[in-house]
């Protein structure tokens, strides 16, 4: 079986459950080791352990929106909504009673005690709504394909960008139903507290970008993302526990709870209480081979089926594991220093009396109860999902509500890296585990560790799953004690680190397989940026570069010809500059350019000369709103002959001002045609000093105004995924705004070609690319003022702006200069440059 067939089969679900991080100790869905002998594992002594599994740290961490398509309405008429807010269900009361294709969730998080994880109404409230959200995926799955589903936590993050704990039951399921769901455009979008209207903005927005992990969160202007960052624990420099502490877990007699256990027990000999589901058996009841235990209850009186045999053999089994570990710890910690407790840690009043029963602080307490029952969304009965979600998240209340006022020292959860990325049919247990995740980032003194597959202990140990795990080769099988090493370390590490997951080379590509450029985002490297060939040299304030032009890379330049070489267009220096800018500031979107100065060509004069140029970027500042660095780009000037005829000489300069996400447009009110009256694009006419052809014929209806100039633009998709796929600006849309703005006639039939100088200052909206831009159903209008524009004015004042249909503005241009190189005939097309031009004016 492949990995893609073993990740996407409903068959092997209880399998599937396994491999997705299941190392639960209360309960075991699988039964694969039916001829399993208990057994105590026994941790050899090694003075180094060697690691198959990096620890990771999760933190939340800026990640630019990148649009991808045309951004769609946030809640389309077709869509089913669903909230906790009678606020939010008024303003939205809209559906129009067709089958739905869309999926709303608003959650209003804001209610103060939901600040931390505790028995609520509140807190019930949104477990009722993550069950409604579960269950409407279950029902409309089978319609979604091609529409959408998405969950808005609002409130769901503090000012100080910390997620609540709440939050992570709808962050975790997402994620795993946008993996289920390929064909619909899954998210989860969380919000500090805002106005429902901003959030629906965001919402129209991210609909349209794409998404590193299918959940952002917005706080004060910032646009974050979790990240999983390597980082080495640092030991803290005092020891973990002592002789006198105490130790409580929450589940862990069995799986992988029982070797970290002993290990603590035989290192630091503490205290340690259990609280657990399972019975114990008297000391001296052995247990009979299965196939003799099932023989005899199949001749007894009961007249059981196999099935149930099988499942009483289980549970006789798993109590004689639970007996064998605290028979191994009490001879590790000393005698009566080890207690078990029977108790459904589900039962809020069970865990009360359990703790109660406790005498002393409590110096490590460990949240390890899970269970697992995976199975893809359409096929997960309710029964399941509750089932999977509360033994972790109620477990968790319970445990909270019972130490109120006695608080740990320290709290540990056991998790899953499942929390972090999602998986095929876990919906619940993604949801539990993220979760939990939160809920360490919300506290003090809490962490949450995040494992794989362990080999030797729970499910991995079977010969059964052992093979079939070779087979797919998807998960590191961590040794024991590499396990039990890692908790050790984290237990004495400093208290940096809430929330983190051990990840080996099989995860890495797994997670690479499901999230291509998410481990890239770990790691801190950005994408490849097509203006920047080599780094020479960077620090925190200066970046230098190299681009190599040639015309076998750069063939578009063959369609933007001035005086018949082919030559960067001046509206791509801000696409330069804006790559050359976040090389240097990461993690930042350009959304202003100002005083960009157009010095000389970036030409290519012959096919067999290559053009290096340097390209220089210089932080001038930085805050938390925004970061303003100077760009420059660079080269020696070398004549048609070969000639140098200048070094370094200055080809561009331009300064921008980058921030953590794309700013909203303003509006524009559309002009009516009253009055307007066509007029040929002179940069088309046969002949032209500045001839511009394919991707670069980007206008139409290009006119006269009563109140300026205007053209609509008309962009041709296939062309910019063949030359612009990853332009970080609307660099072909700049260009045929700003050519919108030599729309007027001279000597009543004449139109001028000019080339920039000059621009004050660029805005860009809304995070648009060239490709956005196309992709729209609604023409963009150009629009361009004044009416007596003079590019050559030293001190000009005009504006050129893009508009979406809805009045949207998209960009905006001010106060543009240039030089006019010649002219065209609106009549016959025929072009005469400037010279030419003004001696038959004279005659």
């Amino acid at each position: 079986m492949t990995r893609a067939n073993f990740l996407g089969a409903q068959g092997g679900r209880e399998l599937i459950a396994f491999l997705s991080g299941a190392q639960s100790q209360a309960t075991v869905e699988l039964r694969a080791d039916r001829q399993a002998s208990p057994r105590v594992i026994r941790l050899s002594r090694q003075p180094k352990v060697a690691r198959l599994l990096d620890r990771h740290v999760i933190e939340l961490a800026p990640a630019p929106r990148r649009p991808i398509r045309s951004a769609p309405p946030a809640i389309p008429a077709d869509s089913v909504v669903l909230t906790n807010s009678a606020a939010f269900r008024a303003a939205l009361a809209h559906q129009d009673g067709r089958a739905p294709r869309h999926v709303r969730v608003l959650v209003d998080a804001t209610d103060p005690s939901l600040r931390e994880a505790r028995w609520s109404d509140p807190v019930r409230e949104l477990l009722a709504l993550h069950e409604r959200t579960f269950m409407t995926a279950k029902e409309c799955a089978p319609r979604l394909a091609g529409g959408s589903f998405v969950v808005s936590v609002v409130g769901g993050v503090t000012e100080a960008g910390v997620p609540l704990p709440v939050t992570g039951l709808f962050t975790g399921l997402v994620k795993s139903l946008a993996l289920e769901l390929p064909d619909t455009n899954v998210l989860a979008t969380v919000h500090a507290a805002a106005p429902l209207e901003e959030v629906l903005a965001t919402v129209s927005a991210e609909l349209g970008a794409g998404q590193l992990l299918p959940v952002t969160y917005h706080v004060g202007g910032r646009r974050l993302t979790p990240r999983a960052v390597p980082a080495e624990a640092t030991p803290d420099g005092m020891p973990a526990l002592g002789q006198d502490s105490l130790v409580v877990a929450a589940g862990g007699a069995r799986g992988i709870g029982a070797p970290i256990l002993a290990a603590m027990a035989g290192r630091y000999r503490p205290r340690i209480v259990i609280l657990g589901s399972s019975e114990l058996p008297g000391d001296s009841e052995e247990l009979p081979e299965r196939s003799t235990f099932i023989r005899a209850q199949l001749n007894g009186p009961d007249r059981i089926s196999v099935a149930e045999a099988n499942a009483r053999y289980d549970r006789l089994r798993e109590q004689r594991q639970v007996r064998d570990t605290l028979t191994e710890l009490e001879r590790l910690s000393g005698p009566g220093r080890v207690r078990y407790l029977r108790c459904d840690l589900r039962d809020p009043d069970a865990v009360r009396h359990a703790v109660d029963s406790v005498d002393g602080p409590i110096d490590l307490l460990l949240n390890i109860a899970g269970t697992n029952r995976a199975s893809d969304v359409t096929a997960k009965s309710v029964g399941d999902f509750r089932t999977v979600r509360d033994l972790k998240v109620h477990t968790y209340l319970n445990l909270k509500e019972a130490l109120r006022g006695r608080e740990p020292r320290r709290w540990c959860n056991f998790g899953s890296f499942i929390g972090l990325t999602g998986q095929r049919g876990e919906t619940d247990y993604a949801a539990a585990n993220d979760f939990l995740n939160m809920a360490a980032m919300s506290a003090e003194n809490e962490f949450t560790i995040g494992w794989t597959l362990w080999r030797d202990v729970g499910l991995g140990a079977t010969p059964l799953m052992r093979a079939f795990l070779a087979e797919i080769d998807a998960y590191t099988p961590m040794p024991t004690e590499e396990g039990v090493d890692h908790f050790l370390t984290e237990l004495t590490a400093v208290r940096d680190a809430p929330a983190t997951v051990f990840l080996g080379d099989k995860e890495r590509e797994l997670v690479r397989g499901i999230r291509p450029e998410f481990l890239d985002f770990c790691l801190g490297e950005t994408r490849a940026l097509p203006y920047i060939d080599t780094v020479l040299r960077r620090n925190a304030t200066e970046l230098v570069a190299e681009r190599t032009f040639t015309l076998d890379r750069d063939g578009y330049l063959e369609f933007h010809q001035v005086r018949g070489y082919p030559t960067l267009p001046g509206t791509f220096v801000p696409e330069l500059a804006a790559q050359a800018a976040v090389s240097l500031v990461p993690n930042r979107v350009p959304v202003v350019f100002e005083d960009l100065r157009l010095e000389s060509f970036l030409r290519i004069y012959r096919k067999d000369r290559p053009e290096v140029k340097r390209l220089t970027a210089t932080l001038l500042r930085t805050d938390e709103r925004e970061s303003v660095v100077a760009v420059r780009v660079l080269g020696d000037v070398v004549a048609p002959n070969g000639v140098t005829v200048a070094r370094d000489k200055l080809h561009f300069s331009v300064t921008v001002r980058l921030r953590d996400a794309p700013v909203p447009g303003p509006r524009w009110t559309h002009w009516d045609e009253h009055g307007s009256r066509p007029l040929r694009d002179p940069y088309h006419a046969p002949g032209s000093d500045v001839l511009l052809r394919e991707v670069f014929r980007s206008t139409t209806d290009t006119r006269e105004h009563p109140l300026g100039r205007r053209g609509r633009l008309a962009l041709d998709a296939p062309a910019l995924r063949r030359w612009f796929p990853d332009l970080l600006v609307p660099s072909v849309t700049l260009d045929g705004l700003v050519r919108v703005a030599v729309l007027h006639t001279v000597a009543d039939r004449w139109t001028p070609v000019a080339i920039p100088r000059t621009v004050r200052r660029i805005d860009l909206y809304g995070g648009h690319t060239d490709l956005t831009l196309a992709a729209l159903t609604e023409p963009v209008e150009l629009y361009v003022t004044p009416v007596d524009l003079d590019l050559e004015d030293p001190e000009p004042e005009n504006r050129a702006i893009a508009v979406a249909a809805d009045g949207e503005v998209l960009i905006q241009v001010k106060d543009i200069t240039g030089a006019i190189v010649g002219y065209v005939d609106q009549e016959t097309g025929r072009y005469l440059d400037r010279e030419r031009f003004d001696r038959q004016e004279r005659s």
